[in-house]
């Protein structure tokens, strides 16, 4: 009684070797960027459009861009946030201490991960560009980092942006949910462990049989995101990010008469 759809392998190793650190850049509190990634198809781009990010720009509209020099080299950094609060955090705590008159004419702007992705994507073509940076939320970083050590690798930090999704331990498959008012399912990747939590939860309570063979395994967003764009498997287009209910707050709050997204469910599907 249960839906699932074996990925495990596929996303194990993307997320271990696609991952780019920026540590000693020390302008944001950034954790990565898109260098090493290869470019989203289009299909990866209207997975991506659903998940709002969140920088700062001027007036104008443009991206406040940080430098610094490391060594003989002068070091730019735009930062973007998963997290609305934490982009007006570091404009409020940050730069309004170091700056405050350039702060006091900035603003937090939404745009969608599949914008970022494609400002990386242009980046690139121009030699010595701005490192356009992807902020995680440091509290799902944390999560994240506590699940690797309780799974045997103590002392090691989570590099990356979080992804939780529940999944079946004995077979190494991923738990679906159906799309609203369709008969298609999806596998939901959760920017927060709390999210992924529940719907594990509800998942046990309608199939309390399988509770002992389920557990949330946490991945980095590049892997995915490379998975997407590389693997030849089918299945792996059913994956959707699924963003973090301030997101979801966020988004609603731009279309309030719109009817809100459905929440995910956890009844058991149909044995395939």
């Amino acid at each position: 009684m249960k839906s699932f759809i074996r990925l495990g392998a596929t996303l194990g190793i993307a997320g271990s070797v696609f991952f780019t650190g920026l540590s000693g850049i020390g302008n944001l509190p950034g954790i990565g960027n898109l260098e090493a990634i290869a470019l989203p198809q289009d299909q990866v781009v209207k997975k991506l459009q659903e998940v709002p990010v969140f920088t700062l720009t001027n007036p104008k509209g443009e991206f406040v861009v940080l430098s610094r020099n490391n060594a003989s080299k002068t070091i730019s950094q735009v930062g973007f946030f998963i997290s609305k609060q934490d982009a007006q955090k570091f404009l409020d705590n940050r730069l309004k201490k170091e700056n405050p008159q350039l702060a006091g004419t900035l603003q937090v702007r939404p745009l969608s991960l599949a914008d970022y992705y494609k400002i990386v994507q242009e980046s690139k073509k121009k030699p010595d560009s701005v490192i356009y940076t992807l902020v995680p939320t440091q509290q799902q970083v944390a999560s994240a980092t506590s699940m690797m050590n309780q799974n045997g690798k103590k002392g090691e930090q989570f590099n990356g942006i979080p992804l939780f999704v529940p999944k079946f331990k004995k077979d190494n498959s991923y738990l679906t949910i159906p799309v609203p008012n369709g008969k298609e399912r999806y596998i939901p990747f959760f920017f927060e462990k709390e999210q992924a939590t529940a719907l594990l939860e509800e998942f046990k309570k309608a199939v309390p049989k399988e509770a002992a063979n389920t557990e949330i395994q946490v991945v980095d967003l590049y892997g995915v995101m490379e998975a997407l764009n590389s693997s030849t498997d089918p299945s792996i287009n059913k994956i959707v990010l699924y963003p973090s209910r301030e997101s979801i707050n966020f988004i609603r709050s731009l279309a309030p008469n719109q009817s809100p997204a459905a929440k995910p469910a956890a009844a058991p599907a149909p044995k395939k």
